[in-house]
């Protein structure tokens, strides 16, 4: 059976409707992520990695939809298979969430129809003209994400087929481990061949673009080495992330230095901390140093807990530490570089100039000059709001990184 086509004036108003939407687009997305995106990957502690996948896979979805009844309005429109799907349905898989793999279709449905509604009836109150339009967008958006949910449904499937049973184990054996439920870490020590006495430095490895899962198990061997450690423990978590542990014979900041490459694998530190419960805080720490770096945008390769810390806890909510940092800082926040740093060291040093300029590697005057100019473009002077400024400072500063 041919799919029928809509009357020239029906075509005309979906075109118009659809670019409502897309005129809209950010708005209708953020509806679309809060209502699909499920609560174990959009909470506080989540994934980034994961939570951007699932974002992707929301915007291509709904932008191949919009796209194709632009060029052909009420047209049956294939079922979206792109590269997201792929990487999220694998992701799932990894991380035994894959029954929430097909929420975001009927969630996204809900509320894209909904807007769509409202730019039908903003567009015409003619009885007969809304009910065509009506009949024929539905017709075009249900069997869409019906044909989605079915391809993904089998994307599922054989991603579970081809996920190997023992990085399965693994992956399980240390989520219930880091939740601190119920396993004997005598048991899962053997399980995974890796022991959790000592010291334990947890790593997150990503990578921002296509998934190399061999890439990211080379960037763990570059922390084992870097950290001069006899023993690695690695898990793929999702497809563009890892976690690593290792036990550190090296100063942290021959660490760092040695795990700085080519830029394309980013690496997130923890704090090294003895024991088991070291395993689980050094792991909270990276996770948490990856979720800073993704959420200021920050293009740090190798980031840690011990620098970023402060900023870490300053920028939980992301649009009061925008305003925090513009009120505070005023002109400053759009001032030179060298400016806002010799501040900062400044006043990380309790205000000892000359200190700073050891630090800085110039001469004590010039740090002197630069306070001074830095008091006239801040709203308060320094002097009345050092410990603001610091904050303000500490939080820009990784920002530009």
């Amino acid at each position: 059976m041919s799919w029928p086509k809509p009357s020239e004036r029906t075509a005309e108003l979906i075109r118009k409707c659809v670019n409502r939407i897309l005129e809209d687009s950010e708005g209708i997305l953020e509806a679309v992520n809060e209502a699909s995106i499920p609560d174990e990957v959009a909470g506080v502690g989540s994934d980034p990695v994961l939570l951007r996948n699932y974002r992707r896979v929301n915007e291509a979805t709904v932008l191949q939809w919009a796209e194709a009844n632009l060029r052909e309005p009420g047209c049956e429109v294939p079922p979206y298979s792109g590269s997201e799907v792929t990487a999220l349905t694998r992701d799932l898989v990894r991380r035994g969430l894959d029954t929430n793999a097909l929420e975001p279709y009927r969630a996204g449905q809900n509320v894209t129809w909904q807007k769509w509604m409202e730019a039908a009836f903003d567009e015409t109150d003619d009885p007969d003209e809304l009910r065509e339009l009506l009949e024929v967008s539905a017709r075009s958006i249900f069997a869409y994400v019906d044909s989605t949910m079915m391809l993904t449904a089998d994307r599922i499937q054989q991603q579970r087929e081809e996920f190997n049973q023992t990085g399965a184990e693994r992956l399980e054996t240390v989520v219930l481990l880091l939740e601190d439920n119920p396993i004997d870490p005598h048991r899962a020590a053997a399980r995974l061949n890796y022991s959790f006495e000592g010291t334990q430095l947890a790593a997150v490895i990503w990578k921002e673009e296509t998934p190399d899962a061999d890439a990211l198990e080379v960037g763990a061997e570059r922390l084992k080495q870097a950290a001069g450690s006899a023993k690695l423990l690695a898990v793929h978590a999702t497809s563009a992330a890892l976690w690593a542990w290792v036990k550190p014979t090296r100063e942290f900041s021959e660490i760092e230095a040695g795990l700085a490459g080519d830029g394309q694998i980013r690496f997130a530190l923890g704090t090294p901390l003895p024991g088991l419960d070291g395993f689980r805080r050094s792991h909270a720490d990276a996770s948490e140093v990856q979720r800073l770096v993704l959420r200021l945008d920050s293009g740090l390769e190798v980031a840690s807990y011990e620098a970023m810390k402060v900023a870490a806890l300053l920028t939980h909510d992301e649009e009061r530490s925008k305003r925090f940092t513009a009120e505070t800082l005023g002109e400053l926040a759009d001032g030179p570089v060298n400016l806002k740093e010799t501040v900062r060291t400044y006043l990380r040093n309790q205000s000892n100039a000359t200190r700073t300029a050891e630090l800085l590697f110039a001469h004590r005057n010039t740090v002197l000059a630069r306070i001074a100019k830095a008091d006239e473009l801040l709203p308060s002077p320094l002097s009345e709001s050092s410990f603001e400024v610091a904050a303000a400072l500490e939080i820009l500063h990784w920002q530009e990184s």
